[in-house]
């Protein structure tokens, strides 16, 4: 795809179908655009009624023209559309952007359109862009057919779902500096998908940052893959709308009811690697730090101020963010010391108090010295810095905008990321328009100035963990077992496994069972407890008791054979209420878990994102606080170490109040074996294993619950 799609971002030639000159329409101000934009291959305006489009030549039909053309931006009513396609693929056309709207997302015929253009596009090999989108922007082909005039090139590609965001960004690019190198509208995205360019501008040396607005995910387990994959590149930064639940899901788990819309959104994110924002401008500002900043080696960062209370606030900030400000080194507090005032610490936030006031070269000075430290991989400025000429004298001027030219050879000498920020961060001082101009980032918010260091230093950060991760996969002969166990429960129309199925599915793909055996009747049960060992617990066998504490179908601690015989005769009593004998198999005899903390471990499957792993602690971690952790299968190694130490109860594994830590390795196993199956048996729609007791040693997989689909193929 990426050297289709590169015709399509750099054509020698483009056709406008439904070109206009009429002010105002939708087709001039794309038409403009492209003609004013400095494209330089050609240009075949298409409109029947006009022998001429902004002086340029115009045709009938775009198969008058004498040659192919790679690129067609189509502007004309629904209907004519099949048309058009047909035309521009006789033409040869590498790709289709198609402006207009009232298509899919309109009805039942829009839709037959869709698929008739998508169909031919299809078998000819043709890209199709759109339809209901805004167009596209390539600064690599001064291609500009996004109506929007005088779009400055750069290294940010943005792709979005929304023309007002396109605007919106945009127009900070010419208030704030900056520039794109892609700008694409995805539009109804009938053909070309979200993952496929972010594939493409993955490998496009010209796209240096990803920004992305998405109102809605399709295809969301490529597109995670794609994400991932190129975020061990380069940054991908997302503004996802559509935080709220879009309603309740009837799910028959827990890990369904709490695996809710924007929770599964924002596990995906974390394990694609994108840094996800909120706000357009936020969306912006962070995208264009990550442009222009060094990389960071760490989350070491330094603060500078000449006041306690601007370092206060960035210091709560950076904790808030993630970031580390550590004491300083001895050796680095030492050099630092001459340059304050006596009796200030050195050790980080640094007050040089009125020195720098006075005499900004201060400034250059503590900064040289914080990036010499190689534990040092960042250094935040803040304060007044900019406009000490209105505070103390205009003499200080001079001053300030040496100091700088200093800052910025100290940023390309070391090759550290050094954020500005100032209530004078708008300005306009000869010394903020020379840190702007040499790509040193000014802000006029402490928040914004952390968040983007933040941003940059995490990103660095997780991409050097993620450089050789390793998904494992599941045997082929495991495989073939589990599906044995599913087909048997499919054949009878259940939805889904008995215990002692969900128990042997596990098995086979090792995970720790614990000894159990189905007894059929009283005396087998008292017997297979005897051979077990006490204390026992007994379960309801019954494909119609899903939740069978709710009925009265579990006992548990039973210390003798007669304990056995009461607990079955009771168990047996209670479900009889629910159900008939004859669906009922009998009572599955296991032993007693040993204490420890309980856990639970899941899978969904979403809609978007499909199996979808969930960790947390059992009680009131999960029915109360639903603190648990979700990622998108597969899950690496390192996702799974993410995954757990994510959930806020994570120290109670660890140790609290003089427990012993648990033995973290084995849940983190359990995770890892259970998406293998997830991804293995796409027949499985939900697994609830709760609890899993967590020992000092190994754990107990207590209860297993796995929810399938009874369609047959």
């Amino acid at each position: 795809m990426g050297q289709l799609l590169e015709r399509v971002f750099n054509p020698r030639s483009i056709a406008i179908i439904g070109a206009s000159e009429v002010p105002g329409k939708a087709a001039e101000r794309r038409t403009r655009s492209l003609l004013e934009g400095g494209f330089k291959g050609k240009v075949y305006p298409i409109n029947p009624k006009r022998d001429t489009i902004f002086g340029v030549k115009a045709y009938p039909d775009i198969k008058e023209i004498d040659g192919s053309v790679d690129l067609v931006m189509v502007v004309i009513p629904p209907k004519f559309i099949p048309a058009a396609v047909a035309g521009s693929i006789e033409k040869g056309a590498k790709g289709i952007v198609i402006i207009t709207a009232g298509l899919g997302e309109s009805g039942a015929e829009g839709k037959k359109i869709e698929a008739e253009i998508l169909q031919m596009a299809h078998e000819a090999g043709t890209y199709v862009m759109g339809p209901n989108c805004s167009g596209m922007f390539s600064g690599t082909g001064s291609l500009n057919i996004l109506g929007i005039p005088n779009i400055a090139k750069g290294h940010v590609s943005v792709l979005a779902q929304s023309g007002n965001i396109i605007d919106s960004l945009t127009h900070y690019a010419k208030i704030k500096r900056g520039g794109f190198s892609k700008i694409i509208s995805i539009g109804n995205a009938i053909g070309v998908k979200f993952h496929q360019y972010i594939e493409y501008l993955g490998e496009d040396p010209d796209t240096h940052v990803i920004a992305l607005y998405l109102e809605g995910i399709t295809e969301g387990n490529a597109f995670v893959r794609a994400a991932r994959d190129v975020s061990k590149k380069k940054p991908i930064v997302a503004l996802k709308v559509g935080r709220t639940s879009a309603g309740a899901r009837a799910a028959m788990s827990h890990t369904g009811s709490l695996a809710g819309d924007d929770v599964v959104v924002d596990a995906a994110f974390r394990q694609a690697g994108i840094i996800r924002v909120s706000n357009p401008d936020e969306l912006f500002d962070i995208a264009r730090f990550l442009e222009i900043c060094p990389t960071a080696q760490g989350t070491n960062l330094a603060i500078l101020s000449e006041g306690g209370g601007d370092n206060s606030v960035a210091a709560d900030n950076a904790e808030r963010h993630g970031v580390q400000v550590p004491i300083f080194a001895e050796e680095t507090q030492n050099r630092l010391r001459p340059y304050l005032l006596t009796g200030m610490p050195a050790s980080n936030p640094i007050d040089y108090g009125g020195t720098a006031e006075e005499n900004p070269h201060m400034i250059t000075e503590c900064c040289k010295v914080c990036m010499e430290d190689p534990a040092v991989h960042g250094v935040y400025i803040t304060g007044f810095y900019g406009g000490f000429r209105d505070i103390i004298a205009p003499h200080v001027a001079e001053l300030e905008e040496k100091t700088a030219h200093e800052l910025a050879a100290l940023v390309n000498t070391h090759k550290k990321p050094l954020v500005i920020n100032t209530s004078f961060a708008n300005a306009p001082y000869p010394t903020l328009k020379i840190l702007k101009e040499n790509n040193i980032p000014v802000f006029d918010g402490p928040e914004r100035a952390m968040q983007c260091m933040a941003a940059l230093m995490h990103f660095c950060e997780d991409k050097e963990k993620r450089k050789n991760e390793i998904t494992p996969r599941a045997d082929v002969e495991v495989q073939h077992t589990a599906t044995r166990i599913i087909d048997t429960a499919r054949q009878e129309r259940r939805s889904s496994l008995l215990e002692p199925e969900a128990m042997r599915l596990l098995q086979a793909y090792d995970l720790p069972i614990p000894p159990g055996e189905l007894a059929a009747d009283v005396d087998e049960a008292v017997q297979t407890a005897h051979n077990i060992g006490f204390p026992v617990v007994l379960k309801v066998v019954s494909q119609d008791i899903l939740h069978k504490s709710d009925v009265g179908g579990v006992k548990v601690n039973l210390a003798d054979g007669e304990a056995v015989r009461k607990a079955y005769e009771s168990i047996m009593a209670n479900a009889l209420k629910v159900t008939d004998q004859s669906r009922i198999k009998g009572v599955l005899v296991t032993p007693m878990a040993a204490k420890g903390q309980e856990c639970i471990v899941g899978m969904t499957v979403d809609p978007i994102f499909g199996p979808v792993m969930m960790f947390g602690l059992g009680g009131i971690f999960v029915e109360v606080l639903k603190d648990v952790a979700f990622r998108i299968a597969p899950v690496t190694l390192a996702d799974v170490d993410e995954m757990v130490a994510e959930i806020k109860g994570f120290k109670v594994l660890t140790g609290v109040r003089g427990e012993p830590p648990k033995d973290i390795e084995a849940i983190k196993e359990v995770i890892q074996k259970l998406s293998y199956a997830a991804l293995a048996h796409p027949e499985i729609k939900e697994i609830d294993l709760n609890p899993v007791i967590v020992h000092e040693q190994g754990i107990s997989l207590v209860d297993s619950r796995i929810i399938i689909s009874n369609k047959i193929p």
